[in-house]
């Protein structure tokens, strides 16, 4: 399954059917996420290469409970594979009978029986075209070792379960377990190919709704119907009719299932097409309160909660708060407090009740964690410390005292808060990645601080040039509306780097004036970091081929990415939010908390405020955004603080503002103060975002 709009239907009962529509958005997940223990396998039916571990995203007690019979045995299959084959396939083929049957009898009572044979003909090529009907299956990473329940896993594991549903438009989805459970894999991708069997008469058909003429001419219709809809469910909604153009470059695709569709060819491993399925497939379709939850932890508050790959703590007011890897389980302490000596898998089922908010972990563990320094950003340390092959392994050597970029974070304990970060060091002479403890709560200002950047880094750091790789969408917010394309081989300026999810996707901020002669800021995507770094496919490092600047600070500073002010060696420079001078008063700064004082700024005397690092550290806060500002999609992601001037409610925005954006504001409003500083009025921002 590619891209497509997701069509979410709850199929609680025989009768219910669509629920609503919602576009697919898109995730960066890096090839095989969420994927331990991959196995290989052949392009025969069970066993379509390849397998990752199925418990990474649910307990495989209830999947033994649940799918007694449908689950491949590679044990069985080394004695003899035609046997073990056959009788997968003889339990499979009822269930996904059955399954098609009712789908399509719930979303269409009045369906003909022709429709229905052919409706559930398309589905049992959808099946063999996309995983050759594999799912679950027994295997082992090598002789000698133990048989261990896998999920197919396809398109360099992107693709889940025997529909292959992408977790790149549908990651969400997956971490509910629409990848891992199989009905519900069924159920939930299903609705794509039959959004696209409705569509196909109008949009392929020439408008012909129903099968008419010779039993040729009907077979011939029925036929077309199904292969739309594959075309759909493979392509996207807009290519329903993509297999009738043998140009396109997905011919060979469009064919094969065109020769599933017209050979039948799983009926070469099924004896019985009558037989009873062996499972309870109404139940696991509906996943609702008709289905047995196997036996499993309570969500209850005080309880740290394993649901699928994430992790969540029930708060006092009953919401479901998570982070989508247990290795960020300690970030959660700050919404809720729960016993870190124990987690509690639970199922989806078992949350549905519960209104869920899932945090992007590069947010959460910020906020949560006082000092703990972001993604790309610089760390000074004050001593050698060991460097870890991974947060607990083996030392690989000590990494001198210095400055080091923030490749990755990991927090332990939710009270001790000990910081653990991935940094790139020299060890024996080789450029080493590792982790490094730089303290705990109590601890950590004096192992790890942060620090002004002294070389180039393997993120960018704000205001370092790059260069384009592929065409790149430059979007209104990280992985938001598509404003332009930036042509491949472009020299772009990065003003921010903005984190997200566990496999650190990163989007760069970037000021760009497109061919049409009109100067857009937005982000584009710039690679995951881990489990490997994809960054050089995406931006690679260049020359800059201009003086301009990501942000302007006044004279003997420098814009830090952490902190998103304008520092010195001792001093951040303002403005500063209405909610940070408060707790600047509040912390005892007296005057200097309100004084503008004066400095000078691209050789223009400006006047802001001016505090002592440590003062303005506190005051401000670790957040993502200062204290008592927020993100806004509607500001181009950029911090924005509502404030209160002359008893008219308006909104500011926070920088960085780079050179292009700061004299196109300059020409605009004839030169004003506020142009070469941090904070600008909402109309001037938005004024020059066409």
């Amino acid at each position: 399954m590619k891209r497509f709009s997701a069509l979410a239907t709850l199929l609680a009962t025989l009768c219910l059917g669509l629920v609503g529509t919602a576009q697919a958005q898109y995730t960066p997940t890096p090839n095989d996420w969420a994927c331990t223990g991959k196995v290989g396998g052949t392009w025969t039916h069970g066993r379509a290469p390849s397998g990752c571990d199925a418990s990474a995203f649910g307990p495989d007690s209830f999947v033994r409970g649940n799918y007694t019979g449908v689950i491949y045995d590679d044990a069985s299959h080394a004695l003899s594979n035609a046997t073990e084959r056959k009788r997968y396939m003889q339990a499979m083929y009822p269930v996904i009978r059955d399954a098609s049957q009712r789908y399509l009898l719930a979303r269409k009572p009045g369906a003909s029986a022709r429709e229905l044979e052919a409706f559930q003909r398309g589905t049992y090529a959808t099946l063999r075209q996309e995983t050759f009907w594999s799912h679950y299956r027994d295997a082992q990473l090598a002789a000698g070792q133990p048989y261990v329940l896998k999920m197919m896993r396809g398109d360099s594991g992107h693709g889940h379960g025997m529909m292959q549903v992408d977790d790149r438009y549908h990651f969400v989805r997956l971490q509910e377990g629409k990848g891992w459970n199989m009905m519900q894999n069924f159920t939930y991708a299903i609705d794509i190919y039959y959004a696209a069997w409705q569509a196909a008469p109008a949009a392929c058909l020439g408008g012909v709704v129903e099968p008419i003429g010779t039993t040729a001419d009907i077979d011939a219709y029925w036929r077309s119907r199904a292969r739309s809809a594959w075309s759909a469910y493979n392509g996207g909604p807009t290519r329903v009719c993509r297999w009738q153009n043998p140009a396109d470059a997905n011919v060979g695709k469009d064919n094969g299932y065109r020769d599933n569709y017209d050979n039948r060819l799983w009926l070469v491993d099924v004896a019985d097409l009558t037989k009873a399925a062996a499972i309870d497939v109404n139940c696991l379709m509906d996943n609702g309160p008709s289905c047995p939850v196997p036996t499993a932890g309570a969500v209850e508050p005080g309880k740290l909660l394993q649901v699928g790959t994430a992790a969540c703590v029930l708060t006092p007011a009953g919401t479901l708060e998570c982070v989508d890897d247990v290795r960020d389980a300690a970030c959660l302490g700050g919404r809720a407090s729960f016993d870190e000596n124990s987690i509690t898998p639970v199922y989806v089922a078992q949350t549905t009740a519960f209104p869920r908010i899932d945090h992007n972990r590069h947010q959460l563990c910020r906020g949560a964690v006082a000092g703990l320094q972001s993604l790309g950003s610089a760390i000074a340390t004050t001593q050698p410390l060991d460097l870890r092959a991974t947060p607990d392994g083996m030392v690989l050597g000590q990494a001198a005292a210095g400055t080091y970029q923030v490749l990755d974070f990991m927090v332990v304990g939710a009270q001790t808060q000990k910081r653990l970060y991935r940094i790139r060091a020299s060890i024996n002479g080789a450029s080493t990645d590792g982790w490094i403890d730089a303290g705990t709560v109590a601890t950590h200002a004096a192992l790890a601080t942060g620090a002004a950047p002294v070389a180039a880094g393997t993120i960018p750091y704000a205001g370092d040039w790059g260069k384009v790789v592929p065409n790149l969408n430059m979007r209104a917010t990280p992985n938001g509306t598509v404003l332009m394309s930036i042509p491949a081989g472009t020299a772009v300026q990065v003003k921010e780097v903005y984190g997200t999810a566990s496999a650190n996707n990163l989007y760069y901020r970037l000021e760009y004036t497109h061919t049409d002669g009109k100067l857009r800021e937005g982000w584009v995507f710039g690679g995951n970091l881990y489990p490997v770094s994809t960054l050089a496919n995406w931006l690679v490092p260049t020359a800059a081929p201009s003086a301009q600047k990501a942000a302007h600070c006044p004279n003997g500073t420098r814009y830090d990415h952490h902190v998103r002010q304008c520092m010195s060696a001792s001093q951040t420079y303002g403005p500063f939010t209405a909610a940070s001078t408060q707790a600047c008063l509040n912390a005892g700064g007296g005057a200097v908390c309100t004084a503008n004082r004066p400095t000078v700024i691209d050789g223009v005397a400006v006047a802001t405020q001016v505090w002592g690092k440590a003062l303005a550290a506190a005051a401000t806060g670790n957040g993502d955004c200062p204290r008592g500002a927020t993100r806004s999609m509607a500001h181009r992601f950029h911090c924005t603080e509502a404030v209160t001037r002359n008893g008219v409610t308006e909104t500011d925005v926070y920088g960085p503002f780079g050179t292009a954006l700061v004299n196109a504001c300059l020409a605009g409003s004839g030169n004003a103060a506020y142009c070469r500083t941090n904070r600008w009025p909402s109309a001037a921002f938005l004024a020059l975002q066409p």
